[in-house]
């Protein structure tokens, strides 16, 4: 599928899962009050999986609304200490500390995997190539121009200008943004040291001086800037790399190989965490064909509703998910659990 095809697609994914589930809301079931609703918010990196999902789920369960909000996954998980949701979304597992400020105690297991892509917004550079160095270069400030000597050693024949780099990153804490910051401090001491892994971080000030960054809320707020802003780079979770005028970067991997965005790629690296399991491995994944960064995300349940019929309802849509709702994994941009995985996931989830 192309480019163009693949975005077209993913739009019309999530623009019918919105409208779904606005329809939901005025349903002859939850008109006359017969309607459960199960509310989540957090993480955007698993939004569009998640709408899908729920999208499928309503189609054939009317009697039921699933509703998502991507307020990151900081906003996901402070929502659920203050008893606003019944599930949230985040790319980072809750830790004790805040496991025990949910009153009741929780469930949580991984739920969502895919790579983090570097978008770009470059006339003329359909295909760009980024090593590990001029990657790092770039998001550190050390690199400021596009015809940096970084990037032309790696992209030989490409014509690029003489142009500024303008960084978009998130606004907003942002799991994503941990996993990335996590890869570029597992690639460069000295980016561990500036910057460090963060979901927030102080980006270096030679960014900032020079007026070479921007904010986006959200992955969908950094594509949509990389794609205003000529000459723009920023990093997204894959399934949101697909609008019209930007596009992807191959990463230099591990083993010094250059990978681009994509199933192959992502699931080689998946593989690899699975088999070398290691907090290293996950950082910067072990393989000649394995994408450099990827991330998974994580939901978290209550142990205690209020409503006796939510525990049986979210049972059965994380069935869903874990079942039919794989097949639409891979055409979301988004990597297919293993069967084991699967296993391991329904025994920490569903009661």
């Amino acid at each position: 599928m192309t480019h163009c095809r693949r975005a077209a697609a993913l739009l019309r994914h999530l623009l019918v899962a919105a409208s779904l589930l606005a329809v939901a809301a005025s349903s002859p079931a939850a008109e006359q009050g017969k309607a459960l609703k199960l509310i989540g918010s957090g993480a955007s990196f698993p939004a569009p999986l998640y709408l899908r999902w729920f999208r499928d789920y309503y189609v054939a369960h009317p009697e039921l609304q699933v509703d998502y909000q991507s307020t990151g996954s900081a906003g996901g998980v402070q929502d659920l200490i203050g008893g606003r949701v019944d599930f949230a979304g985040t790319d980072l597992p809750l830790t004790e500390e805040q496991a025990r400020r949910v009153a009741g105690g929780i469930r949580q297991a991984p739920m969502a995997a895919g790579g983090i892509v570097a978008v770009y917004s470059l006339d003329g550079v359909p295909d760009l190539k980024l090593s590990r160095d001029a990657l790092v270069g770039i998001f550190s400030g050390r690199i400021a121009r596009w015809n940096d000597a970084a990037i032309a050693a790696a992209n030989p024949g490409a014509t690029l200008p003489d142009a500024p780099i303008t960084v978009v990153a998130r606004a907003d804490s942002s799991g994503t943004t941990y996993k990335f910051t996590r890869h570029l401090s597992a690639v460069s001491a000295e980016f561990a040291q500036q910057v460090g892994t963060n979901m927030l971080p102080n980006w270096p000030k030679a960014l900032k001086v020079r007026g070479g960054l921007v904010r986006g809320r959200g992955n969908d707020g950094v594509a949509a800037s990389v794609r205003a802003i000529p000459g723009s780079i920023g990093y997204v979770q894959y399934a949101f790399g697909f609008l019209p005028g930007i596009s992807m970067a191959a990463l230099e991997n591990r083993s010094g190989k250059y990978v681009a965005p994509g199933e192959a790629g992502f699931d080689a690296a998946m593989l690899s965490v699975y088999e070398n399991h290691s907090v290293e491995n996950t950082s910067d994944p072990i393989g000649d064909g394995a994408y450099p960064i990827v991330g998974i995300s994580w939901l978290v349940l209550r142990n205690r509703y209020d409503d006796p019929a939510k525990p049986a309802a979210l049972d059965d849509v994380i069935a869903y998910a874990l079942g039919a709702g794989q097949d639409i994994t891979e055409r979301l941009g988004y990597v297919r659990f293993p069967k084991p995985l699967i296993t391991s996931v329904q025994e920490q989830l569903i009661k």
